[in-house]
């Protein structure tokens, strides 16, 4: 079972694709299960998980990416919109009373808010780790972040992949794959593969799948040239 969990569309402000094109181009490329995880809004999730009500073998999670005061968090499972810019403490709680879980997006990227990238040194649940680089005591304790993306397809360097999955098996994290798409062209470029789900799986069975850390990541990295031209038409042309 392939899942891509971190998919933009158009209710993120920085994509242009619409939950209905998401649904059809990820169902073409033979993707099992998606969730739109818009920047701080949940309507494009909603609009998908409702277009996919009555698909056979195809399942919309509902998720959100939350700007905390520190960097992104996904609420994955999450339905309900959260508010950005509080701690990472307060956003992972947030999270788990909303009955889903914390995946940390790319992470280690300064350039795109993610966690782990502006301090001088790492802390995981009160022990320091990793290198000198980075502080990690805005996150709580190790059982309040479930996953974390090893594999994030708009990573242009792949350090940062590279440490997340260092990361992920230092504290025994479920490893992600995602394609971070803002445009049609990147879904499924790096996914999250099942091999404990059967068919047709409920949003709990793929949650608890994470939570087992019964997760493979897989996929590319979206070509550059993609990437440049998404931001030419977003910053020169400026068509969305």
């Amino acid at each position: 079972m392939k899942l891509d969990p971190h998919i933009h569309s158009c209710y993120s402000g920085d994509a242009r694709s619409s939950p209905k094109d998401i649904v059809k181009k990820a169902k073409s490329i033979g993707l099992d299960m998606i969730a739109i995880s818009d920047h701080d809004s949940v309507k494009g999730s909603r609009i998908a998980i409702e277009l996919s009500q009555n698909m056979d073998d195809f399942l919309v999670i509902p998720s959100i990416e939350i700007s905390s005061n520190k960097g992104h968090i996904i609420g994955f499972g999450v339905s309900k919109a959260i508010p950005k810019d509080f701690s990472p403490e307060e956003t992972v709680e947030m999270i788990h009373d909303e009955g889903g879980i914390a995946i940390i997006p790319h992470p280690f990227s300064f350039y795109r808010n993610g966690l782990l990238s502006n301090k001088t040194s790492i802390f995981f649940d009160d022990k320091k780790i990793i290198d000198k680089l980075i502080v990690f005591d805005e996150i709580p304790k190790k059982s309040s972040i479930e996953g974390i993306e090893v594999l994030n397809a708009r990573h242009v360097f792949g350090y940062s992949n590279f440490k997340a999955k260092k990361l992920s098996e230092k504290y025994d994290l479920a490893k992600i794959g995602a394609s971070d798409s803002h445009f049609l062209e990147s879904i499924g470029n790096c996914y999250t593969e099942f091999s404990s789900l059967d068919s047709n799986p409920t949003v709990d069975d793929v949650i608890e799948a994470i939570k087992s850390k019964k997760t493979i990541a897989k996929g590319k990295r979206t070509s550059n040239y993609l990437i440049a031209k998404e931001v030419f038409n977003k910053k020169i042309r400026r068509i969305y």
